[in-house]
């Protein structure tokens, strides 16, 4: 039997709450309703790209071709910030 090793990047989700024209804000869903650090990120999709600003404090903003591709983004920061 021939065994295969993959490393798998794990993500996690973020929560997205719409707040208006193409911008949401990215939410950790592990964290509680008044959890402040439960907001992650700002969403923005124009002219056919979405940029992300991290609540972290990362420098500059993101810029990605999909919401798909942003999201994947965010989730895998979420899961390195739990390790």
């Amino acid at each position: 039997m021939i065994e295969a090793s993959t490393t798998a990047v794990q993500t996690r989700r973020p929560e997205l709450l719409w707040v208006g024209s193409g911008a949401w804000v990215a939410c950790d869903p592990s964290a509680g309703a008044t959890d402040p650090h439960r907001v992650v990120a700002y969403v923005e999709c124009k002219d056919e790209r979405v940029y992300v600003l991290s609540a972290d404090g990362a420098a500059g903003v993101c810029e990605f071709g999909s919401l798909r591709d942003a999201l994947d983004h965010i989730g895998q920061r979420l899961a390195a910030a739990t390790l």
